[in-house]
């Protein structure tokens, strides 16, 4: 008699588990595959976290404020009218704030330009009615508020120049001192240009400065100016004693104007 084994019947929910199982596999590896790429494109889409962590440190480290603080020695540029306007005059004078006269609005400067040109150049300076001295601003020099006040008036109409009241002549005494403040602390650049200076002997450097007045050459001179360092870079020296320099320098600078030979040798 012979062996009769007999098969277990495989039923649909067999068959459909014995498939799952066969899947599982090879679905659970590219599962991990797909997973694998998409972190690599990830990380390559990311940047870097250590500029990011610098700037935040630096952001945490940096300063709470800026220094504005200003060298008292620089030199000192002077404004032109339409500057000292912008930078000064027209937060008043742009809209009429405080009844000011408008820029280029005639009827508002007509009785204004009318009263003259040493008028409106004397409440400039000292103030008027709701109008502070120098436009508020003190830094500014007698020939910087003479441009502005020209500049609107001409502006609305008028035919200014920008002129200073002549100062007194200054005396032989005054002279004779400023000749010996000019050799001390003067002559070394002055005599020979360096540093941009204006030689003492140069007609046409001085030309154009004799025309600003004394007012703008003390200014220069006190605070510094055209390159050189403020009271020819000695601090201890008074501001009288720069003005009476300038007033030698002046008369140097005039005499070889009118003689049309060198300074030193009209003082001769």
């Amino acid at each position: 008699m012979s062996d009769h084994i007999e098969m277990t019947k495989t039923t649909p929910k067999d068959f459909l588990l014995a498939t799952l199982g066969g899947l599982f596999a090879p679905g659970l590896a590219i599962f991990l595959i797909v997973m694998l790429v998409l972190g690599v494109q990830a990380r390559m889409g990311t940047p870097d976290a250590a500029p990011a962590a610098d700037k935040a440190v630096r952001e945490r480290i940096q300063s709470f404020g800026v220094s504005v603080a200003v060298d008292p020695n620089a030199p000192r540029v002077e404004r032109s009218g339409e500057v000292v306007y912008t930078e000064v005059c027209s937060g008043c004078h742009g809209s009429g704030a405080l009844g000011a006269p408008r820029f280029k609005e005639k009827a508002d400067w007509a009785k204004r330009i009318g009263s003259g040109y040493d008028t409106l150049l004397d409440h400039a300076l000292k103030g008027f009615n709701k109008m502070p001295s120098r436009g508020g601003d003190p830094d500014l020099s007698d020939m910087e508020v003479a441009r502005g006040i020209v500049h609107m008036a001409n502006a609305a109409g008028a035919n200014f120049q920008p002129t200073l009241k002549k100062e007194p002549e200054p005396s032989a005494a005054d002279l004779a001192r400023g000749k010996g403040v000019y050799a001390d602390n003067c002559a070394s650049c002055h005599d020979t240009g360096v540093t941009g200076a204006q030689k003492l002997n140069d007609v046409q450097a001085w030309k154009p400065l004799l025309k600003e007045g004394k007012a703008f050459l003390y200014n220069a001179a006190i605070h510094g100016s055209f390159g050189g360092p403020a009271k020819g870079g000695n601090e201890k020296l008074s501001d009288a004693d720069a003005k009476v320099a300038v007033d030698y320098m002046v008369a140097e600078a005039r005499a070889a104007a009118t003689a049309k030979v060198p300074a030193k040798a009209a003082a001769k």
